[in-house]
């Protein structure tokens, strides 16, 4: 093989190694702009998620008041019998609400989550298999910064 026919093979490995770098690149650009759109569902979704928990709040609020209203009440007609009864059911059934709501909302967070670490998974997979490992990194990253943030919130 003649020095021309070498460097014509190495313009050829070149070149096809460039359409590979590009293809991955938009691969990475494609992956990126999924990325940004989950993102900005994943905080609609939280902020829903935030409003729902004051909600729920204002709600065993406005119960405990009408618990105090019943004390007030009861303890007026000296029915200490029919106070505790009443005031038990009350409570319990206080407790089912509040339960079965935290648990909702706590169910709803752990989708969440998982829905972004998987996503976060098939991105960081994907950046492994062709890319590089920076953004690699800054997924990650992100991802443990979101599961911080979840924490603190959950």
């Amino acid at each position: 093989m003649n020095l021309k026919e070498k460097v014509r093979v190495l313009q050829e490995e070149i070149k096809e190694m460039m359409y590979e770098r590009e293809k991955e690149s938009r691969s990475y650009e494609r992956d990126i702009m999924v990325f940004t759109f989950k993102e900005a569902d994943w905080k609609q979704e939280g902020k829903r998620l935030r409003e729902e928990v004051k909600q729920l709040r204002s709600l065993v609020e406005e119960k405990d008041e009408k618990i105090r209203e019943m004390e007030v009440g009861l303890m007026e007609k000296n029915s200490e019998k029919e106070w505790e009864l009443m005031g038990t059911k009350l409570l319990v059934e206080q407790m089912k609400e509040e339960r079965a709501r935290r648990d909702e909302a706590v169910e709803k967070w752990k989708q969440l989550y998982l829905e972004i670490k998987n996503e976060l998974d098939e991105l960081i997979q994907r950046t492994y298999d062709g890319i590089s490992l920076f953004p690699s990194l800054f997924l990650i990253v992100l991802f443990e910064q979101f599961a911080e943030y979840v924490q603190c919130f959950g």
